[in-house]
């Protein structure tokens, strides 16, 4: 099939100040309630402040942990053992950890310096990369619609990556030197991946052409996120990321920091993820969702700041390339009743891009209604 170019005007970010530079502030210039008013939310209630603390059970909950290497055979026995993990991780948790996944070490190591070497550079240097209006690549934040929403304490860059056909490489900066070669590797290698996952997801389903999934890998894009120290994270009214749950396929992310932050939402509390050392976090998504009827759910996550640490990571979202559709796919719905409309691929990031981070109002868009 002829590749279907990526279109323009899809939809962008309101702008907002940087929130590097408010964090950075001297002394003299510190952070007041009238600077972090926008970011500053409800004050949590004890019934809230409950239901965010773990329990002692969840904290010995740990998310499932997939070998890829068995799940693909590649290291002797163990497939169909790692097979029901990943089946179980995907119906009960929508997160899992991923280890022996053949991204090489240095590659992702390499990459966490280009993104740390970038977050490092001066305000000036990195606003030349600047979200421009009306779309949402570059350097800035998303998903903001309105100038009274409250705001993530985070800053993003945001790039697309594959298929190399959607790339704006004037985005793509040149310092740190090694950043386009580097983000070329991790994107290709991650890529692949998101790919072996989903033909495993296919093969757990039942699906007999396991294109039917893997083209959800087929585009991607990363963002790379920095989360400032902020004095307020203590008492939980400070978020860097809302609680929302990925409108793509399937996410793989990296955590450059060992400072912990991802929490997902289980059993009406917060949980932490701790990532395993040269892990990837995958997760469901909500096209995932959508695709399998409702089989596999996408999850709700945060991500919390600390105090006194900044913190980055690097998320690298799959979805179907352009001039394609979502909509469950037929042979798993089955006899049962179809739970979501399908939409253009077009259609749906107009919808992502113009609504804000809201738990999983995406999906609510996407059921059908009766």
């Amino acid at each position: 099939m002829e590749e279907v170019a990526k279109p323009r005007n899809l939809g962008g970010s309101l702008p907002v100040p940087n929130v590097q530079d408010l964090a950075g502030r001297p002394d003299d210039l510190a952070l007041t309630p009238t600077l972090l008013h926008r970011y500053l939310r409800p004050q949590p209630n004890t019934v809230d402040l409950l239901l965010d603390a773990p329990s002692d059970e969840q904290e010995q909950d740990h998310v499932p942990v997939i070998d890829l290497g068995r799940l693909l055979g590649q290291d002797g026995g163990g497939r169909d053992e790692e097979a029901a993990t990943l089946r179980s991780a995907c119906e009960k948790w929508g997160f899992f950890q991923v280890v022996n996944h053949g991204v090489p070490e240095e590659t992702m190591e390499e990459m966490k310096r280009n993104v740390m070497g970038f977050f490092a550079l001066p305000l000036a240097e990195k606003a030349s990369f600047a979200q421009e209006p009306g779309g949402i690549e570059g350097y800035g934040q998303a998903f903001v619609v309105s100038e009274e929403q409250r705001l993530d304490w985070a800053d993003m860059f945001f790039l697309l990556t594959q298929p190399p056909s959607y790339r704006d490489l004037h985005l793509w900066p040149s310092n740190p030197s090694t950043f386009k070669d580097c983000l070329e590797s991790y994107s290709v290698a991650v890529q692949r991946v998101a790919c072996d996952l989903l033909r495993a997801m296919a093969e757990n389903l039942g699906v007999r052409d396991h294109s039917d999934m893997t083209r959800l890998a087929a585009s991607q894009a990363v963002r790379m996120n920095y989360y400032p120290p902020c004095p307020e994270a203590h008492v939980d009214r400070v978020l860097g990321l809302s609680p929302h749950s990925d409108a793509i396929g399937i996410t793989l992310l990296l955590q450059v920091s060992a400072v912990p932050g991802l929490q997902i939402r289980r059993d009406g509390g917060w949980v932490p993820v701790m990532p395993l050392p040269g892990a990837l976090v995958a997760n469901v998504g909500d096209v995932v969702e959508v695709f399998t009827n409702g089989k596999y759910k996408s999850v709700e996550h945060r991500a919390v700041v600390n105090a006194r640490q900044e913190r980055m990571s690097i998320a690298a979202f799959h979805s179907g390339k352009f001039g394609t559709s979502y909509g469950p796919l037929e042979e798993i719905v089955g006899d049962d009743e179809v739970r979501y409309r399908s939409v253009t691929v077009e259609e749906y990031v107009k919808l992502v891009v113009s609504s804000k981070l809201d738990g999983k109002n995406i999906m609510d868009a996407m059921k059908i209604t009766t």
